[in-house]
């Protein structure tokens, strides 16, 4: 079944995440895109776009040629090694303040395309307006990284996508790729939008529970660089589950918990010395400006954050003494690093 519908209106309700096939930097696929990006008020999205293979400023002239002049609520670009020119209209615009950049190292990998979306997406949480997500595209993911590893990103990606009401779409040219590379990632999305011949779309629904569950469960588990020091880079590999490490990221206060213990020497804490830590380390961070009591920390903390590091095994939280130990691990301690740069500089 094929139309000229504009590409929202053929969603089936309920899916998070689009695999969208369409020739690579066509009209089709620019417009689909931009659809996407946009929902029926470009005004009040916030707009997420994931280059691997433009621009900065090459993905933002899509968004005007498309959309126009229209000022979306708020826009980052998460630059995977393009290199955005400190004076690009992207980086420095008049008529697009809004949007802000984050551009990764040269051959950035994927852990740290991971956290700079987890860490761009938890600071959107709680924002007024739709959240969306392009990654442009995966066909340059594919000729870049293990087909395994992007596997589990992908599922590690449309998890958080969903578990935070992301609209998230991922485009791939399906003439660069076999059949059977396209019915590896077709399972792993909950819509499929793929553009006919005759210039209509082809939207269907899969169910993902259905899939093969060797996707999320043979894929390796992710180790990578931390670019924090570029002299010398360490490779080590990650005690946790893909999904695990981006939950952890993923929150603004917890990131900053995870902050305080892997500053200080101690490994064993009052959880009254925790909150203390995480109260001073807010406050020196200008944006967030927190607007909060000290009780309400106590309780997020308490009943959110260290609940959830004891679960995944960062912790031992005893609630009722009140007492908290840190397990350090290296390679973890390596990604807090990286993504403390990336959000503190």
């Amino acid at each position: 079944m094929s139309d000229g519908a504009s590409v929202p209106d053929r969603f089936p309700g309920g899916n998070s995440s689009v695999l969208l096939l369409a020739p690579a930097h066509g009209s089709a696929d620019d417009e689909a895109c931009t659809d996407m990006l946009a929902g029926g008020d470009p005004s009040s999205a916030n707009v997420v776009s994931v280059t691997l293979d433009a621009t900065p400023d090459e993905r933002l002239s899509v968004w005007r040629r498309e959309v126009g002049d229209v000022r979306p609520n708020r826009a980052t670009i998460v630059d995977a090694g393009n290199g955005a020119r400190p004076g690009s209209q992207a980086v420095a615009s008049d008529e697009f303040p809004e949007i802000g950049v984050d551009a990764l190292p040269e051959h950035a990998d994927l852990l740290d395309l991971s956290l700079s979306i987890a860490c761009t997406l938890g600071e959107l949480r709680g924002t007024d307006g739709q959240t969306t997500l392009c990654l442009h595209s995966l066909s340059t993911a594919l000729r870049r990284f293990d087909r395994d590893r992007l596997i589990g990103f992908v599922n590690g990606l449309n998890t958080l996508c969903e578990r935070l009401g992301v609209l998230a779409h991922h485009h791939i040219d399906p003439s660069e790729h076999d059949a059977e590379t396209i019915a590896t990632l077709r399972p792993l999305y909950g819509t499929v939008v793929e553009h006919a011949s005759d210039g209509g779309w082809i939207v269907s629904a899969d169910d993902r529970s259905s899939a093969d569950p060797s996707f999320r469960e043979t894929s390796p588990p992710p180790g990578g660089v931390a670019r924090t020091d570029s002299a010398r880079p360490e490779t080590v590999p990650i005690p946790y589950s893909f999904d695990s490490v981006i939950e952890l990221i993923s929150d603004s206060r917890r990131r900053t918990l995870l902050y305080a213990l892997r500053a200080n020497r101690r490994d064993n804490y009052s959880v009254d010395r925790l909150i203390d830590l995480v109260d001073e380390r807010e406050r020196a961070i200008p944006r967030r400006e927190p607007e909060r009591s000290r009780e309400e920390l106590e309780v997020s903390l308490g009943h959110v954050h260290l609940p959830k590091l004891d679960e995944l095994g960062v912790v031992d939280y005893d609630a009722d003494a009140g007492i908290v130990r840190y397990h350090r691990n290296r390679a973890l301690e390596s990604c807090i690093r990286y993504v403390e740069t990336l959000e503190l500089g």
